[in-house]
């Protein structure tokens, strides 16, 4: 094996493939990264057991030069360093023997012990079935909106992940752990075959890091697989298995309160609400609408109290409302909401108080009331 390429490039691309290298695994195979040198590309293949992702390098803008095939499996984390250590444009990696690659440029070199070819796990990268096509920057935004109520350690297989749910021409992404609910509607141009599959959080957030909002993703959904397409990379992972909740009944639809209001101002005043404390825990905070005026108290043990009045809102329905909620439950599920304007609607103490914006009517947040004494 034998091939000459821009350093930047092949550094740029091995430091992607390793974000989703688990360096506490107690398999150490798979703490390598493989190099497949082809006739015209190189690909450099990495896996946790569950997430696999593959980056191609073509000649293409990479000075890529092949002088002979092979492949070899390294610990990408050395050649990393070795890279970032090197001031040479162009680098040359060759196999000179079983088990040790030279890695050279105009001014250094570096020798560097491999891993057994052999012992590494037989990929296979799944890209035909039931698949669309999305923007890198929708999806990625749709998924952060919604991760935020996912628990990974959540006793229920099913709810440790994201719900997508392709009916027609709708994609709806949705997560719970129970105690809120997020949910982020994608209109498409055409109608897509139905899909309804639960990724794992792992997945997402690795995906994230990755994806562009320039990248256009292909969505291919295989046997117990989901695999993105974005550029040159090949990401997948398996799916979790369960059936996710039926959801739609837990969205009320008429309520008694409609509470228009500032997002960034409202925001302030849950924040300063939220008192610290020693044990870290989120403060319980009281939301108490009389007539023109919302009351927010919060309450910490042997901490100390908060109250303040809110009078910078618009009130559809009862002007009478008194609620409490967690407040971080709360504050995640505001955040995700890039708009001026929020709607806070509620039926009464005892029921969620779901969170909507006109500018953004696609997204739709939930929590849950906690009841105090």
């Amino acid at each position: 094996m034998n091939f000459k390429i821009k350093k930047n490039v092949l550094l740029d691309e091995l430091v992607k493939v390793a974000k989703i290298i688990d360096y506490k695994t107690l398999n150490p195979v798979l703490l390598g990264t493989l190099i497949e040198v082809g006739v015209d590309d190189v690909s450099l293949i990495t896996s946790d057991g569950s997430i696999s992702i593959k980056s191609v390098i073509s000649k293409k803008d990479s000075g890529l030069d092949i002088t002979e095939a092979g492949s070899i499996l390294i610990k990408g984390r050395y050649l990393i360093e070795i890279l970032r250590r090197s001031d040479d444009k162009f680098v040359e990696i060759i196999l000179v023997e079983n088990n040790i690659i030279k890695v050279s440029g105009e001014k250094a070199e570096f020798q560097l012990n491999i891993l057994n070819r052999d012992d590494y796990p037989l990929l296979g990268f799944r890209e035909k079935g039931n698949e669309f096509e999305i923007k890198g920057s929708v999806l990625k935004k749709a998924m952060m909106q919604t991760m935020i109520s996912i628990d990974e350690f959540n006793k229920k297989i099913s709810l440790t992940g994201l719900n997508f749910n392709f009916k027609k021409n709708e994609l709806f992404i949705s997560g719970t752990d129970s105690y809120r609910l997020s949910q982020k509607k994608i209109i498409f141009e055409k109608e897509v075959s139905n899909l309804d599959i639960n990724i794992p959080i792992k997945t997402v957030s690795e995906f994230i890091k990755i994806v562009t909002d320039k990248d256009i993703v292909r969505f291919i959904q295989s046997e117990g697989y989901v695999t993105f397409i974005f550029g040159n990379t090949i990401f997948q992972s398996t799916i979790l298995e369960g059936q996710f909740p039926d959801i739609n009944a837990a969205f009320p639809r008429d309520f008694n309160s409609i509470v228009t209001l500032g997002n960034r101002e409202f925001s302030k005043v849950i924040s300063r609400a939220d008192i610290p404390n020693e044990e870290n825990t989120s403060a319980v905070v009281n939301f108490k609408l009389v007539g023109d005026t919302i009351w927010v108290k919060s309450n910490i043990h042997q901490i100390g109290n908060f109250e303040e009045k809110f009078q910078e809102f618009d009130l559809k329905g009862l002007d009478e409302q008194n609620i409490s909620f967690n407040s971080k439950f709360f504050m995640d599920a505001v955040k995700t909401f890039d708009t001026k304007v929020l709607e806070l609607k509620i039926i009464d103490n005892k029921k969620p108080i779901v969170i909507t914006s006109p500018e953004e009517p696609e997204l739709v947040q939930l929590v849950l009331p906690m009841f105090i004494n």
